[in-house]
């Protein structure tokens, strides 16, 4: 369960594994339009300017949870963008606040990582900032242009290599079924994301994440309207599975430290492990859930 200080604009988001998270608003909404979100449409997009604003609810927080907060994640869709030396500012007392903290995270945009310099991001890890959270999609530049992420294979690879040498760990989301009920945007789709993860590979030993999530044509969301003018149709729930298979069996067989999971509800197959100590396995029960159907979770259960 979540703590917060009421300083937050509903809908709220965050990944999966912050859900015990302190939540604090830095910013509201997405600075991005990707064509398969609604999450943000609600919102306009704004950056908190008063900071001590921003300590009074960290210092509010630690008197309405005492002890109880050792993880904090920066709200909202990219809080990433906000200047270096107003995060590490931020993040310093968030440690001076709550003393059992172990992590600090926020959702971030690749372009706002490779706009801040080698220097700015070692000193925000130093100060205790500990994970960023890509929407990467894919690895595919033309699926990226078309689903509007404003970036290519080239920055995911250099902002990810960015944060592995100032100690900041990498968690990169794709999104598989991007492509729809074409199955050679869909290989191409998944090799070039396997090829993008090789590129990510940290060059000295060190936990790193990748996470996919499968497609949810949600209201409000510009796929959605492609599929109602019969100009997008999605994945089989077998066609996902191949999708996966694919992008697994392309990945370096000598990656170390990749902890990898689809224990997303949105997925098929609950999958957790690393790449590539455990691809085979990965593999071998990917496998079976494209033979039978009955492994898959079922469509009531799905969902995002």
């Amino acid at each position: 369960m979540n703590l917060d200080v009421g300083n937050l604009e509903a809908p709220v988001f965050r990944p999966p594994s912050e859900w015990d998270s302190l939540l604090i608003s830095v910013t509201n909404g997405c600075t991005h339009r990707c064509t398969f979100c609604s999450m943000y449409r609600t919102k306009k997009f704004s950056i908190r300017k008063d900071i001590d604003e921003i300590k009074s609810d960290i210092r509010k927080s630690a008197e309405m949870f005492g002890s109880r907060v050792e993880k904090i994640f920066f709200e909202d869709g990219n809080a990433f963008v906000v200047n270096a030396d107003v995060l590490t500012e931020l993040t310093r007392y968030s440690y001076q606040q709550h003393p059992k903290l172990r992590k600090v995270s926020a959702y971030a945009h690749v372009k706002d990582i490779l706009k801040k310099s080698d220097d700015a991001l070692k000193q925000l890890a130093d100060a205790g900032f500990t994970m960023v959270y890509v929407g990467i999609e894919s690895g595919c530049d033309q699926v990226l242009k078309d689903c509007n992420k404003g970036a290519t294979q080239d920055d995911y690879a250099l902002a990810a290599q960015k944060c592995h040498r100032a100690g900041i760990d990498w968690s990169g989301i794709f999104l598989l079924g991007l492509t729809g009920n074409d199955p050679e945007k869909s290989r191409q789709h998944a090799v070039e994301s396997a090829k993008l993860i090789n590129r990510m590979a940290p060059p000295q030993p060190r936990k790193w994440y990748i996470s996919p999530l499968t497609l949810e044509m949600t209201p409000g969301s510009e796929i959605l309207a492609q599929n109602l003018e019969n100009k997008f149709q999605p994945c089989s729930s077998t066609q996902i599975l191949e999708e996966l298979y694919t992008l697994i069996h392309h990945t370096d067989d000598d990656l170390q430290g990749c902890i990898f999971n689809t224990n997303h509800a949105s997925n098929y197959l609950s999958l957790k492990g690393e790449l590539g100590r455990d691809k085979k396995d990965f593999l071998y029960r990917i496998e079976a859930g494209i033979k039978d159907p009955a492994v898959r979770r079922p469509e009531y259960m799905r969902g995002l």
